[in-house]
């Protein structure tokens, strides 16, 4: 059976890290889970298509050899920061 690929993620935590998959929350309190307490990071915007990255590992399904892909951790996607263009 194949798997589906992940829908790209649209924001990305501040402190823990976190996607998040809802422009409804973007520049919320992220509140997951994170070091025994909740995290206190913003869901920062991150709709860009070039903000992102397929995990070449699993293909953008989050599953790798049937398990979660230790790349992206089961997201099926890696946030990338553009290279800033600087003048000469």
């Amino acid at each position: 059976m194949d798997s589906q690929k992940k829908q790209q993620p649209v924001a990305v935590c501040t402190v823990c890290g976190a996607y998040g998959h809802s422009r409804q929350h973007i520049d919320e309190r992220c509140g997951k889970p994170y070091g025994g307490n909740r995290c206190m990071g913003i869901r920062g915007n991150a709709i860009k298509r070039e903000n992102w990255k397929e995990c070449p590992k699993c293909a953008a399904t989050g599953q790798y050899k049937r398990e979660e892909c230790s790349m992206c951790y089961g997201n099926g996607w890696l946030y990338i920061r553009p290279a800033k263009v600087t003048a000469a």
